[in-house]
């Protein structure tokens, strides 16, 4: 049996009312919130059959507002991650944008999507339930250009969470968007990450800079990087690879999914409770972070108390600052060429 339920969650400091949705079948819930398509809840069965939440999240509307940066499951745009100096170049004409990260512009700041009170509607089709949240990003909203008529839907399909990105854009501009959960697969954060194991189908990964910019495509062989059978995040850790150590000592990197059609490509295990999560996308990378500052947050939802390494994101995306990065792999979009995503995520026990 499907279903979906709407309340109200708060109110802005702008005074703009939050709703929560909640969709629901006979194998998991999730809670998404129309202020920045946030993901507060995902709640999956243990292999005891217990039902708990698997991902970090806040109990009102002004932890959300206070620590915004942290975009703890929510939308992240028109960028997801760093822009070099701020500057984004199209065809020749310079938008500088804001810089907030080491004098790098970091998840689209100053107007983040995360805050932003989105459209909501529900839909069912049949067993699927889900929703569909709307927004107009105007021309020069955080200094990128053109008008964006975004749309996020958010599909209920059996075990799948299915999340769809679609953005139709006025003139020719660069968009990159993510969802930004921590998991933790342990069960209502009872534990930190450090014995949950992580595996990505990538033979390639993204060094970066002391500033969390890319730098160099290199080969996981042989480092700490090659996650291709798994490895435990405490090992990761604990590892005195430099380019664990510059990042707060975790993973903020990009990894390159190879490319093998519809195959799974990232995936997490926590012996302990039983619970998995897969990762479908079309999208060409998946940033992993470890919440390397998570500590940062406080207080969680239920008042658990904030620490460094307590969820892990998958977020899949473009190749990061690619006009500069990679700029023959750019793309641009525009009244032709929309920007389309899509990412499943599959959750198991």
């Amino acid at each position: 049996m499907s279903l979906v339920e709407k309340k109200q969650f708060g109110i802005t400091k702008n005074g703009e009312k939050v709703y929560s949705y909640i969709l629901k079948n006979d194998f998991i819930e999730v809670e998404i919130l129309n202020f920045g398509g946030t993901i507060r809840r995902i709640m999956t069965l243990d292999k005891n059959g217990k039902m708990e939440n698997i991902v970090l999240g806040f109990d009102s509307v002004s932890e959300y507002e206070k620590h915004i940066g942290i975009h703890f499951g929510a939308i992240v745009g028109r960028n997801a991650g760093r822009i070099k100096d701020g500057e984004l170049v199209i065809k020749g004409t310079k938008y500088q944008l804001e810089k907030n990260n080491g004098g790098n512009n970091l998840h689209g700041y100053p107007d983040f999507f995360a805050e932003k009170v989105w459209n909501g509607e529900t839909f069912e089709d049949g067993e699927d339930v889900g929703l569909i949240l709307t927004r107009v990003s105007p021309h020069l909203e955080a200094n990128f250009p053109g008008e964006v008529e975004f749309t996020v839907k958010y599909t209920l399909r059996e075990n799948k969470l299915i999340v769809e990105y679609d953005g139709k854009a006025s003139e020719d501009t660069y968009i990159n968007l993510t969802n930004h959960s921590y998991f933790n697969l342990s069960g209502d954060l009872k534990r930190n990450i450090d014995n949950q194991k992580i595996m990505l189908c990538c033979d390639k990964y993204i060094k970066v800079d002391e500033k969390t910019l890319p730098v160099e495509i290199t080969d996981v062989k042989e480092s700490i990087m090659d996650l291709r059978n798994g490895k435990r995040f405490k090992d990761i850790f604990e590892s005195d690879d430099e380019q664990i150590k510059i990042v707060g000592n975790g993973i903020d990197h990009p990894f390159i999914f190879n490319e093998v059609g519809d195959s799974v490509k990232a995936r997490l295990e926590d012996e302990e409770s039983g619970r998995t999560l897969e990762v479908k996308t079309d999208q060409p990378v998946g940033v992993i972070y470890t919440g390397n500052y998570v500590h940062e947050a406080e207080v969680l939802s239920n008042g658990v108390k904030a620490q460094d390494h307590l969820g892990v994101c998958i977020e899949t995306q473009d190749y990061p600052d690619v006009l500069k990065f990679l700029p023959e792999k750019g793309k641009i979009y525009n009244k032709i060429n929309s920007y389309k995503q899509k990412t499943i995520f599959i959750f198991g026990k």
